[in-house]
């Protein structure tokens, strides 16, 4: 999951500096995603820690969920600029760009805390919900340079922790050799 975002959020930050030589990377991730996950777990996770399959979710309502969620974010963040500027702009928007994200982040981390149990899931929503504060509160000279600054910053912690997490993970889970008389998919 970390690898997945870091990259993601690499391809999204570029899109922020109005170089959008990446963009056409972040529509493919989305069309790919799940081929993307599935190679990766078929190529590293199965061999180690088998395969099982989980109950299917309920899609539709998952995405109602999100957009939902996504919505009452958008519109706090809405109320919450008036009310500290008196006005809303959408320079102010666009300062406040990595708060939202990172409020956004909070919803989908929350969801995978509740889906994993992983403790450091939470410490990725600490650091996501404030440094999104930080990178809002700081003064940049141009409008999209925190929101792209943030997203690299975010990048940069998925991709630390995913390479660090993935070499733990290959070390406490070597290769599982299959033994004579049992094939591959049993």
């Amino acid at each position: 999951m970390e690898l997945l975002m870091g990259a993601i959020l690499f391809v999204v930050s570029s899109t922020f500096g109005g170089t959008s030589a990446f963009s056409s990377f972040l529509a493919l991730y989305i069309i790919f995603i799940k081929q993307i996950v599935e190679g990766f777990k078929k190529r590293y996770t199965y061999p180690r820690i088998g395969y099982l399959k989980l109950p299917e979710e309920d899609g539709k309502q998952i995405g109602i969920g999100i957009l939902t969620y996504m919505g009452g974010v958008l519109l706090a963040l809405v109320v919450l600029i008036y009310l500290l500027y008196g006005r809303f702009s959408g320079d102010l928007l666009n300062k406040w760009i990595p708060f939202l994200i990172g409020l956004i982040f909070f919803g989908g981390l929350q969801y995978h805390y509740s889906k994993s149990g992983d403790k450091l899931v939470l410490v990725y929503t600490v650091i996501a919900v404030g440094g999104g504060l930080v990178f809002s509160l700081m003064n940049f000279p141009e409008k999209l340079t925190g929101a792209q600054l943030y997203a690299l910053f975010m990048s940069a912690i998925f991709i630390v922790a995913g390479v660090l997490r993935f070499r733990k993970f290959r070390n406490d889970h070597p290769i599982q050799s299959i033994p004579e008389g049992v094939s591959e998919n049993e």
